[in-house]
């Protein structure tokens, strides 16, 4: 025999249930326009309002259903937008005494329906009475399985069916029985499950839309719209939301095949998603009020209620266990030495917070698991593969056999996974693992034979046997819950934080250390460089005093004098040398400091006479050690040429200005003696030593004649100095001199 599935199924996705261009004819369906002038109609109109439904189209509304009746249309449906509002009762012209009209809108018409009274229920009291009590049974429930058995006892009592069934979408599109209430002697369909092909795309879509769908006689014959299209667009009408929409032809020959004579189905809608139906089957024609089906949609409107609350409640205590599972977890894994090791130490708590059979951690090539759970090697082949497959993101699966082939080996131990990585250098993998449940699923008929050939040549009809089929599942688990997915994602968050905040604290504690030996070594050098600037201090005033005895023995005042002159250069080192070993300043000067040091250095020799006149004006200028020195030997020897020449030796006003620069700095030094008059030697030692230390500096010296005195100018080029130069860096003092 030919297979005809993939055919049907294809059939059913298309089948446009929505325009059938038909409606079933226990009702009336009239399309009027803005003009409330009769456009369609469809049904027993004769029967109902003494009126042929070929004569129907282009009559005033009033004709139809008397003028009381278009004024309650006037009155209650004039803007109508929405599902079907029931209007109120209008007088029937024929066999019918009274009708219950409705009305809803399609496009720019007015769809009207009429469906004759039904008067079990009374009153309003009797209808609210039967909601309270119906709520109050369903509210007293704990967990889905009582309510859903509730919620089939109260339909069962409202709506009078001899079956009503709460049947549950599941997450592959199937459908499966989870409470039913019916007469005793008819078979059980509880726990069968339905393949998706069941119910198509297009009629959930409808369920979801319309939440109630009343077939009174599965019998019945169409009853077609009359004109077949609307007059002027040529468009079907589209019925979605009329109650007497015609039903496919497929579903009818399904509930045929089923023993079906009458059926009602309440979409349970949870979230704004259809989560299942109550379905309703009756073994005789049977129709409801349009009150009573309100009722009937009441109760599933409830249901959908109660079974989000029931699922956020079980969502939220998840969420709880597992939120302190979590968190004492990753508490405890924080005190550990490192991330991997606290884990491996807390296999047990990882495998309690998320309810598994199983859990492993993988790193660095090594694998360490707890419970159900596959071997190592088969691990670390696992976590390879999660990580390439996922990356970052949470990876959970209740049929991983069907994900990852290898898995099939170990598939009674895990067939269910939840994965998370941890990023660094070593990736640490956390593994969850649920074992096989082998399960024998009841299907009501074969789920692979939904459609049968009655011909042999490609006739298709729904399947007829609705017998227990069974079908034993391998491979799958128990599946992980949203809440438990954003559990190992909230714990793998967690422990990256951990491990960076322990991987901060271990370079810190290097560092620490490392700055320790740092410490350590400077101390030992600045000890050594205080002994060593000690003893170069000690030399050089040893070496001064030597040259002033050797000065004060001298018989000749010119030997004398040139022993004063090496004596006070030597001074000038030993000024600069004391400046920087006290200083934390190393490979720079502040020149003008520098200079009123020596200035004052040289006051001592020169006597008490000379306090106050030799003044240093100008900014700080920051000077590398090494030009700083042999800039001070140049002023020294100004300095000393200006007492001699300029004043003979006697005290007189000495100007020193310090001038910085873009690119240079600038030394003033100008006295106010006798000018360029008196006698200068331009060939001895001093002479020399200032054009020699001129030229080391690349610098030029200008003499000019001031009124009065002179004034000699000084210019040398001086690099800009960067933040850490000027800081002094880690040169040594003894180092900078030498240079």
């Amino acid at each position: 025999m030919a297979d005809f599935s993939e055919l049907d199924l294809t059939a059913c996705e298309r089948e446009p249930i929505h325009i059938p261009g038909s409606i079933q004819p226990h009702g009336i369906l009239i399309a009027v326009d803005d003009e409330r002038r009769v456009v369609q109609a469809a049904g027993p109109v004769e029967a109902m309002l003494g009126v042929p439904v070929e004569q129907a189209p282009g009559r005033a509304l009033e004709e139809l259903i008397g003028e009381a009746g278009a004024a309650l249309v006037e009155r209650r449906a004039a803007g109508r937008r929405g599902p079907p509002l029931f209007l109120g009762l209008v007088e029937g012209r024929g066999a019918t005494a009274r009708l219950e009209l409705s009305a809803h809108c399609s496009g720019d018409l007015l769809i009207l329906e009429l469906e004759p009274e039904v008067d079990r229920l009374t009153d309003a009291a009797e209808t609210l009475a039967m909601v309270r009590s119906a709520a109050a049974r369903l509210s007293e429930t704990a967990d889905l399985t009582s309510l859903a058995e509730a919620a089939a006892r109260e339909m069962r009592r409202i709506s009078g069916f001899d079956r009503v069934m709460i049947y549950r979408f599941l997450e592959d599109e199937s459908g499966a029985v989870i409470a039913e209430d019916k007469l005793q002697d008819l078979p059980t369909f509880l726990n069968h499950h339905y393949p998706a092909s069941d119910i198509p795309r297009q009629a959930r879509a409808l369920y979801l839309r319309n939440p109630i769908r009343l077939i009174p006689d599965v019998g019945y014959l169409p009853a077609p719209l009359i004109p077949p299209v609307i007059p002027g667009n040529g468009r079907p009408l589209d019925l979605s939301d009329a109650v007497l929409r015609s039903v496919s032809p497929v579903h009818i020959q399904y509930l045929k095949n089923m023993g079906v004579a009458a059926s009602m189905s309440v979409s349970i809608i949870v979230d704004g998603q259809l989560w299942g139906l109550i379905a309703c089957h009756h073994e005789t024609a049977r129709t409801l009020s349009y009150a009573e089906r309100e009722v009937c949609q009441h109760l599933g409107q409830m249901l959908g209620q109660r079974v989000k609350a029931l699922v956020d409640g079980e969502r939220h205590g998840q969420m709880l266990r597992a939120r302190a599972a979590r968190e004492d977890l990753v508490e405890t894994v924080g005190r550990a030495l490192s991330v991997e090791r606290g884990l491996i130490e807390q296999l047990p708590q990882l495998q309690a917070m998320l309810a598994a059979d199983g859990a492993a951690i993988v790193h660095a090539g090594t694998a360490a698991a707890i419970g159900h759970a596959p071997d190592e090697a088969q691990l670390i082949a696992l976590a390879d593969w999660v990580r390439a497959t996922a990356g970052l993101e949470p990876l959970a699966t209740d049929s991983l056999s069907e994900l990852f082939a290898p898995a099939v080996e170990y598939r009674d131990q895990a067939s269910g996974l939840l994965a998370v990585s941890i990023p660094g250098d070593e990736p640490i993998t956390l593994l969850w693992f649920r074992a096989e449940q082998v399960t024998v699923v009841e299907w009501a008929g074969s789920p692979h034979k939904p459609v049968e050939s009655v011909d042999g040549v490609g006739r298709l009809t729904p399947r007829r046997s609705f017998e227990v089929w069974k079908e034993t599942v391998r491979g799958r688990a128990r599946p992980w819950t949203e809440s438990e997915l954003d559990g190992a994602a909230r714990a793998s968050r967690a422990l990256l934080d951990i491990r960076h905040q322990q991987q901060e604290r271990r370079l810190n504690q290097q560092l620490r250390r490392t700055l320790a030996d740092k410490e350590a070594l400077i101390s030992q050098k600045d000890l050594l460089m205080k002994e060593l600037n000690h003893r170069v201090q000690n030399s050089l005033q040893l070496v001064n005093a030597m040259l002033h005895l050797q000065a004060r023995d001298a018989g000749d005042p010119e030997v004398k004098r040139h022993f004063d002159e090496a004596s006070r250069r030597i001074r000038a080192i030993a000024v600069v040398h004391q400046r920087l070993w006290r200083s934390d300043h190393v490979r720079s000067v502040d020149f003008r400091s520098y200079i009123e040091e020596l200035r004052d250095g040289l006051l001592d020799t020169w006597g008490r006479g000379w306090t106050g006149l030799v003044k240093v004006h100008g900014s700080a200028v920051l000077v590398p050690t090494d030009k700083a020195v042999t800039l001070a030997l140049v002023v020294t020897e100004l300095l000393t040429n200006a007492v001699k020449y300029a004043y003979d030796g006697e005290p007189g006003p000495i100007d020193v200005t310090v001038k910085d620069g873009p690119k240079s700095m600038t030394v003033v030094v100008r006295d106010h003696g006798r000018g360029l008059s008196g006698e200068k030697p331009t060939s001895g030692l001093g002479s020399r030593l200032i054009r020699s230390l001129v030229g080391q500096l690349d610098g030029e010296i200008e003499t000019r004649a001031a009124d009065p005195g002179t004034e000699f100018s000084l210019v040398v080029p001086i690099p800009r100095l960067a933040p850490a130069a000027a800081e002094g860096g880690t040169a040594s003092p003894v180092g900078s001199l030498a240079s």
